[in-house]
């Protein structure tokens, strides 16, 4: 870990600010020195120093948190979070394999002193991790980045912890422990499971308790982070409730609440568990004001933060179970883990088996969803291109039916894409939430023997069983893909641009954000053609600023960044643009119905008339329009439904690609050009 620790602190170390002003020459020929960023103290150019414009608001003011300058330098937050995110890994990773050791052997002497000195330091490096998360030092985006006092005493604390985990390990057995030969099932319950002392939970001790309270602490945590992002601070009671209910509840079954009666036998820890999050969920149900426009709602109803972590943390536990059944698989010789094999995994990660099953036949049922969504848009979008066109022949009807399937598709996305995953996030929210209820009881996923029903689920189990396994080879097969297969490499980049676009943190070992380098470039290469000097024979009087789909919303994030006196020098063309449906909705701090307006206000011109320009098609299932004060121009796909002026093909359905040889696109641009174009005084007779 220190040595990961090590690779990972010394990657991707650029600090994203904001660009210099170009050297601008004097009146004798000569460049002066840069000046500081543009915007935010500097010496602007002789061009831009002459056009009076509005001043910067000030970085506590602002309308847009992409306006903040140091949002992309976000290296000073990255190093000072990634030692708490690493040291708290580290001593739980350690936490993990010691609470084993000591449950099976109870230290006493010099062991139970190392024992207590481990345990310490990693209480201390959680604790210490908890109280730095509210401190605002943590949030600041830039910075300096040195081991402060704290930072060294995280690590220290780690490091004890770590060491201490190795050395218990590696001491010898004490006397009070049990032997793991005492663990081992008796010989022939391979051949016979249900022979004597073969149904006998011969797990370490400790283990499966870990393993069950972890993963129910961090659904617990996700359900607060829910109720956070959806209805302020105040639904944290509900978590908060929950947790303390859940503690209280658990010493009590266990007898640790002295003076009170004991609990009743039929009470168990899991029903007590399944209380707590269901609690807990309540937070989700708080009402939420929610938008006039139905398109412009957050999405999933404002819970979007934990839906994303939730899809994260899930397809987490999914590849660490699935490497889990692989490796023991291959220990087994391909036999069932859950069935009769030497070598079993814990209780908890054997209902992950049944789970996933569960999991994939949700998924089949929302594909199913889909499936029927789009087979009724495309039927209402073919009758309306057919609609009082009863002299189309046979040509034009099949184009109007390929028509109406890209109509669909854009409806699909637009309208029900988000929605149909909030459904299966709603689905895996109760499964998720029963399955913490099962890893906390000491049931296994199907009793023995297995007969009727029990036959069943052992059968749906296995099925999970299988497919986890090969889980991690699948991954690692679209790995190999990408640098193979075109299609792959494609597809995996559209996921790969959208995760990587915001920058990291906390963990460093996410993705490095591609736009902490892309935005400042496109800012500097902006700025630099804006500041040329008027006699430079490069100098420009404007520019458009282009982009399509993803790199529409890379260049909003520069527009919003730039000084006011760049940006009225500057047109914005958008196309395939998914700043409203997609983003708007997912990200409503950033690109929401009350921040997109800022970026078209910004772009408005002197005159009044908008300096954004958003094209878009009923055929591309990522490009809408923006309703934010910009001028939307719809593009015309295909042009005609059958070959004209001497061509044999048919135009092609563009959807998502090539808008700027839509007739559409040229005519704004030769409307734009003029707009940028300043007058420039005709040459005296008789000069050079």
């Amino acid at each position: 870990m220190c040595v990961l620790g090590l690779a990972t602190w010394r990657t991707y170390q650029y600090e994203a600010e904001m660009p210099a002003d170009p050297d601008v020459p004097d009146a004798a020929g000569s460049r002066s020195a840069p000046t500081e960023p543009v915007g935010y103290g500097a010496v602007p150019s002789p061009r831009a120093a002459a056009e009076p414009g509005p001043a910067e608001p000030p970085p506590s003011r602002l309308a847009n948190p992409l306006q903040d300058p140091t949002f992309w330098s976000g290296e000073g937050q990255l190093r000072r979070a990634a030692v708490l995110h690493l040291s708290t890994a580290v001593v739980i990773a350690a936490a993990v394999a010691l609470g084993p050791v000591l449950a099976t052997d109870p230290p006493s002497g010099m062991r139970a002193v190392l024992a207590a000195t481990t345990a310490a330091a990693m209480t201390a490096v959680v604790v210490i991790a908890v109280v730095a998360l509210a401190r605002p030092w943590l949030t600041r985006r830039a910075g300096a980045t040195p081991l402060g006092r704290w930072s060294v005493a995280v690590a220290v604390l780690a490091s004890v912890g770590l060491l201490g985990t190795v050395v218990l390990l590696l001491l010898p057995d004490g006397p009070a422990g049990t032997p793991l030969v005492d663990l081992r099932p008796p010989p022939g319950c391979v051949r016979n499971p249900e022979g004597a002392g073969c149904l006998t939970d011969r797990s370490l001790p400790g283990f499966d308790w870990i393993i069950s309270w972890f993963g129910t602490g961090q659904l617990l945590l996700l359900l607060a982070i829910g109720t956070v992002s959806r209805s302020g601070r105040r639904a944290l009671l509900a978590p908060a409730v929950a947790v303390v209910l859940l503690v209280l509840g658990v010493l009590w079954i266990v007898g640790w609440l002295p003076g009170i009666p004991a609990a009743p036998a039929a009470l168990d820890i899991w029903m007590v568990g399944l209380g707590a999050v269901t609690l807990a969920g309540g937070g989700l149900l708080l009402p939420r004001v929610r938008s006039p426009r139905p398109h412009d709602d957050p999405a999933w109803a404002g819970r979007g933060p934990a839906v994303l972590a939730g899809y994260g943390w899930v397809l987490c536990v999914s590849n660490s179970a699935g490497l889990f059944y692989w490796v023991a698989d291959r220990l087994n010789n391909d036999a069932t883990p859950s069935g009769r094999s030497p070598i079993t995994p814990p209780v908890p990660v054997l209902w992950a088996g049944l789970a996933f099953s569960i999991a994939l036949f949700l998924l089949l049922v929302v594909a199913l969803r889909s499936a029927v969504l789009f087979s009724r848009l495309r039927r209402q979008e073919y009758a309306a291109l057919t609609a009082g066109r009863h002299s189309l022949s046979a040509h034009q009807l099949r184009r109007c039916r390929d028509v109406s399937t890209y109509h669909a598709m854009h409806r699909l996305v637009g309208e029900h894409a988000l929605r149909l995953a909030g459904w299966y996030a709603a689905a895996a929210t109760v499964l998720v939430t029963l399955g913490c209820a099962a890893v906390l009881s000491p049931a296994r996923p199907h009793p023995s023997p297995t007969h009727g029903e029990a036959a069943v689920l052992k059968a749906v189990a296995d099925i999970g069983d299988s497919l986890l396994s090969w889980l991690p080879v699948l991954v690692a097969t679209i790995g190999l893909l990408v640098y193979r297969n075109e299609g792959v490499r494609r597809s995996v980049g559209v996921l790969w641009d959208v995760g990587t676009f915001w920058p990291r943190a906390a963990h460093p070992l996410a993705p490095p954000s591609y736009a902490e380098r892309a935005v400042p470039e496109l800012q500097t290469r902006t700025a630099g053609l804006l500041a040329l000097a008027e006699r430079d024979p490069r100098s420009l009087d404007g520019i458009i600023l282009s982009g399509h789909s993803q790199g529409a919303v890379i260049c909003a994030a520069v527009l919003l960044q730039l000084p006011a006196r760049w940006r009225r020098r500057i047109w914005f063309f958008s196309y395939g643009c998914q700043l409203t449906r997609l983003y708007g909705r997912v990200f409503p701090a950033y690109f929401g119905p009350d921040r997109l307006p800022v970026l078209a206000e910004a772009l408005h011109r002197p005159s009044g008339s908008p300096g954004w320009s958003n094209f878009w098609r009923h055929t591309d299932p990522l490009g809408w329009p923006v309703h934010a004060g910009e001028r939307d121009v719809p593009v015309r796909d295909p042009e005609a439904l059958h070959p004209s002026d001497g061509e044999i093909a048919d135009p092609p359905i563009r959807n998502h690609s090539g808008y700027p040889d839509a007739p559409e696109y040229q005519r704004e641009r030769s409307r734009v050009a003029p707009l940028l174009r300043r007058a420039v005084p005709a040459p005296r007779g008789g000069s050079d």
